[in-house]
């Protein structure tokens, strides 16, 4: 939501908006870690995670990647986060591709085995060296975006190593019902990124032949309440089935002051009935 901002100004404004804990990479901070914990002592809100993308499935990449999920893990333990927030790197014929009917280039059956094998190393080196766990996030454009994909990856990892991070917007983008999925699949489900989509715009989008950028750039992705996702829904069957993981709010791209989106997303989940713990 904040893009490029310094951590600071996110760490304050975040605090202001009433939220009980951050997700992000602190990219200017990274190699400072005493000042990134700082920062998020100063303003009170724990770091809970951040993210790494990787190709996964080229076991020539693996040795790179891995190396590289070290030195990211580090850095998030050393600010006592819990969580690393896989994903596969987008790709451009998948961003294309993405919402349009069939997935563009699907990866081969070799290819699944090696991204499972190369997350079940990195599940195990975050978990072993730096008491992290790894959860997998949908990422639109890639080549695990689906819910097929998504399945077809539960099938290949272990539960006690690998769970999800669901990204309910990105589902909803590509047809899917992320209330459907969360209730079906709930056993590997430890983290929810709450995020709406205009589908109004979303169709009119993709009946243009449009390209997923685009469509970001268009506000496709607005505030919670400001779309089409059944994030009551969602609500209720994390709340009856005693869900107790983070729900972290994502916007990819606001057209607004990002404050005021952080705001305006908070308000709606109050709406809803959800206050942040202290």
């Amino acid at each position: 939501m904040w893009g490029d901002a310094p951590f600071r100004t996110v760490a304050e404004e975040a605090r202001d908006a009433g939220y009980a804990g951050l997700e992000g990479g602190a990219s200017d901070l990274v190699g400072d870690a005493p000042l990134a914990r700082r920062i998020v002592s100063d303003d009170g809100l724990p770091l809970i995670g951040g993210r790494f993308a990787a190709n996964w499935f080229a076991p020539e990449y693996h040795d790179v990647e891995l190396d590289h999920l070290r030195r990211v893990a580090e850095f998030l333990a050393d600010l006592d986060a819990s969580y690393v927030v896989a994903a596969a790197h987008a790709v451009p014929e998948r961003w294309a591709a993405a919402g349009h009917g069939d997935p563009a280039e699907e990866l081969q059956p070799d290819q699944w085995g090696h991204l499972a094998e190369c997350l079940a190393r990195a599940a195990d080196i975050c978990a072993q060296e730096f008491e992290l766990q790894v959860v997998f996030r949908n990422q639109l454009g890639s080549h695990v975006e689906t819910t097929a994909e998504l399945d077809r990856l539960l099938s290949l990892t272990d539960p006690t190593s690998l769970m999800l991070a669901v990204d309910v917007g990105y589902l909803f983008y590509l047809g899917s019902d992320p209330r459907a999925f969360i209730r079906d699949r709930i056993e590997r489900v430890a983290y929810v990124i709450l995020k709406d989509v205009d589908a109004d715009l979303r169709d009119r989008h993709l009946a243009q032949g449009g390209a997923l950028p685009a469509f970001v750039h268009q506000g496709g992705f607005p505030e919670l309440g400001g779309g089409h996702v059944d994030l009551e829904g969602i609500l209720e069957i994390l709340g009856t089935s005693d869900y107790d993981g983070w729900l972290v709010v994502d916007q990819d791209l606001t057209l607004r002051d990002p404050a005021a989106s952080a705001q305006i997303s908070r308000e709606c989940l109050v709406h809803l009935g959800l206050e942040p713990e202290s």
